[in-house]
């Protein structure tokens, strides 16, 4: 919940673009606080394509929520953001920004503060701050009883810039956005979601998807996401058969809140495995329930189903052809043992994968039956590396 800066003296104003904010940021924010009594962060931007942040999927309104997310249990710092669209660019539309930039100031302050300082990274922003500021200030006054001065006139707020000394953490946010997973240690925690890199593997049951994922989140020392369905089957003691609308509502929220989770939990380097998403959820509900529901039912399966796809995005997805055995695990549906309806359900879930948009990240493995299993590791790790630049 948004709080404002009370009873504060000491003012510190910090503003960038963040995209993303790392280490290097909260250094000198927390050193900013810890010279002053609070500070107001300024996230800058916008949501246009003319933001650098924006062109690498790190609009304003994402940076603006990631930061206050940073500091959400700090209550002497608050987070705001001024959207620069339609200003003129630096350095011309400074009017129409410094304004908008007192406007915010006023807005999260109680503005009894005496003292405000700005910290910035470029010599060539004192002026025009300090100009303007100082200029305001002249025709503003504290009212705080014990700020009488001397000469019994209430003393002006003072203005004052601190230049940022960017050596002491060796990293841009233009070198993270190249090579985020290069300079994984130093992106903060909300940023991290951003440049994880996330690896889904797909197909029809008893294909080999679990044994794959286990064995890629080992030799990668990255977590992994398990198919929810199967969780859920086993708590409700349901098989693949019996699931019904109300049940496939709930795995295509839970299976994207389960590896939202795991991407979140920031114990990993960058990468992610995945079994199964909403495209596979959502595979089954044609086979299964399409032509036995109510259309109005199958529609609101539909709704749940691109709601959740829209929350998806991949680097890169393996699917596993069916040519394994197919082993009854006490909540597959047996009928589905059948080669002819594996690989109808395959072409279907490829047809429904293009369909979202993933044609360009899809590699479907193609091994032979003697050499499945290793080759589908094989082939994966290659893909991995020449498609995400990642190695073992």
């Amino acid at each position: 919940m948004k709080h404002k800066l009370l009873k504060i003296k000491k003012l510190a104003v910090v503003f960038g673009t963040f995209a993303p904010m790392h280490t290097g940021h909260v250094d000198f924010i927390t050193k900013a606080k810890r010279e002053n009594d609070g500070v107001l962060i300024i996230v800058s931007g916008t949501n246009t394509e003319e933001d650098r942040g924006t062109r690498d999927g790190l609009h304003l309104n994402r940076r603006f929520r990631y930061v206050r997310e940073v500091f959400h249990d700090d209550e002497l710092v608050v987070v705001d953001k001024l959207d620069e669209e339609g200003m003129l660019a630096y350095p011309n539309g400074w009017e129409p920004w410094l304004k908008t930039l007192h406007k915010l100031i006023k807005d999260n302050t109680d503005y009894q503060f005496e003292e405000m300082t700005f910290y910035v990274g470029e010599e060539d922003y004192q002026k025009p701050l300090l100009s303007y500021f100082k200029k305001v200030f002249a025709n503003e006054y504290c009212v705080v009883k014990d700020q009488i001065n001397d000469f019994g006139k209430i003393r002006e707020k003072e203005v004052a810039i601190t230049i940022i000394d960017r050596t002491l953490v060796p990293v841009s946010g233009t070198e993270i956005r190249k090579n985020p997973l290069v300079y994984w240690r130093y992106i903060t925690m909300p940023f991290r979601r951003h440049f994880t890199k996330k690896v889904l593997v797909v197909g029809s049951a008893s294909g080999g998807k679990t044994t794959l994922i286990k064995d890629l989140g080992r030799v990668f020392n990255a977590p992994i996401s398990l198919e929810y369905a199967r969780h859920y089957q086993e708590v409700y003691n349901v098989r693949d058969d019996e699931l019904d609308t109300n049940d496939y509502i709930r795995l295509f929220a839970n299976q994207n809140e389960q590896t939202s989770n795991v991407i979140d939990s920031g114990s990993h380097s960058g990468i992610v495995f995945v079994d199964t998403n909403a495209t596979v959820t959502m595979a089954y509900v044609d086979y299964y329930l399409k032509g036995v529901i109510s259309e109005e039912e199958y529609q609101a399966l539909k709704l749940s189903y691109k709601v959740a796809i829209s929350k998806e995005k991949w680097d890169l997805i393996v699917l596993i052809p069916p040519k394994s055995a197919y082993v009854n695990d006490g909540f597959r549906d047996m009928t589905m043992a059948s080669q002819d309806i594996r690989d109808g359900f395959t072409n279907h879930l490829i047809e429904l994968l293009e369909q979202d948009g993933f044609k360009d990240k899809l590699l479907i493995l193609d091994s032979d039956i003697d050499t499945f299993f290793l080759d589908n590791y094989k082939k994966t790790v290659k893909a991995i590396k020449d498609r995400l630049n990642i190695e073992i």
